[in-house]
């Protein structure tokens, strides 16, 4: 029976990380973060991993020095019944439960092995589209700001330039302008942009595009030419072709690294890793790292720059690669 609770918390945690995988790779550009329910859930998955990791010890214990009292005889449901009737009693073949039936299931077998280890890489290549969402919807500190406060995009027209500065690429050519704008949007109120880049060279009169809250005219906005300011108001939630990209790289890594190295591997060799409690002790203290370094990005309090998304993602890739070259060599 110990078997069984190290498999339901397997269960349970991989279901809760599917679902958080899942609602971070959709979320669109516009959403205020943090979204309710996501950093619970983020918490939600590191608990069961960690319970998976107990139940591990409990089952090696049960295993190993018979810790726990057996849960009844296996062949119960055999026994025959005495009938009310006169004659001799007759037995009862009464049908296995489902719990019997699935409990008899040979779980160490070659096709549930890999088909257990293909939904954990499946897993993994959704996680890294996870963290490519953020990265692509999700930037300053300052967007983010005008979103909670209730972004909008409009047309405004500059009355007052300040501080410009020509931006230029390497061939020293000039590729841009950044400067400070006063701008007038429609109804007759200013907003002040402090770091406005555009192509042409601002002057009074020019007409931009401009991210800002109407609710909240201090906040200033955004001008960027050359950005989709308008993703900013995308408040549903959806899966993209843009999105799953992403998923290209650890896809590839899966097929050409992780896929020969364990078809390669003994498949007895990753069932003892699956169920070994050391093993998989360290496998959570990775997962764990892993949601802590994504956690400011789940509620919305991360700075600017995707280099520890970056970080998640190959420590991650790194981790499930390991597994079956480990395997490979033992």
């Amino acid at each position: 029976m110990s078997a069984w609770f190290v498999r339901i918390s397997s269960v349970l945690a991989y279901a809760a990380a599917a679902v958080l995988a899942l609602w971070a790779t959709g979320l669109p550009a516009g959403v205020p973060l943090p979204v309710p329910g996501l950093v619970p859930l983020a918490w939600t998955v590191v608990g069961l991993v960690w319970l998976r990791v107990l139940a591990l010890c409990l089952w090696w214990a049960d295993d190993n020095f018979g810790w726990f009292p057996q849960w009844g005889d296996d062949e119960a449901w055999r026994t025959s019944a005495v009938s009310l009737e006169k004659g001799p009693a007759r037995p009862c073949r009464k049908r296995p439960s489902l719990f019997r039936r699935l409990a008899s299931y040979e779980y160490e077998s070659i096709p549930w092995v890999f088909l257990r280890q293909s939904l954990v890489w499946l897993l993994v290549v959704l996680a890294v589209v996870a963290l490519g969402g953020f990265s692509r919807a999700h930037t300053s500190h300052h967007v983010r700001s005008l979103v909670r406060a209730g972004a909008a995009h409009t047309t405004a027209t500059v009355v007052k330039v300040e501080n410009i500065h020509e931006q230029r690429n390497d061939e020293d050519e000039v590729t841009g302008y950044n400067a400070t704008l006063v701008l007038t949007v429609p109804g007759g109120e200013q907003v002040r942009i402090e770091d406005a880049s555009t192509a042409a060279r601002p002057k009074p009169g020019s007409r931009v595009d401009l991210l800002w809250a109407p609710t909240a005219p201090e906040l200033g906005g955004v001008v960027e030419e050359g950005t989709d300011l308008e993703r900013y108001l995308n408040r549903t939630w959806g899966i993209t072709l843009s999105g799953l990209a992403f998923g290209l790289l650890p896809l590839l890594l899966v097929l050409t690294c992780m896929l020969p190295t364990a078809i390669g591997a003994d498949a007895d060799s990753l069932q003892e890793q699956a169920w070994s409690p050391l093993d998989q002790t360290v496998h959570a203290a990775a997962i764990t790292g892993f949601l802590l370094l994504v956690l400011p990005y789940l509620s919305g309090t991360f700075t600017d720059g995707g280099g520890t998304l970056g970080a998640a993602g190959l420590g991650l890739l790194a981790l499930y690669i390991a597994m079956p070259v480990r395997a490979l060599m033992t």
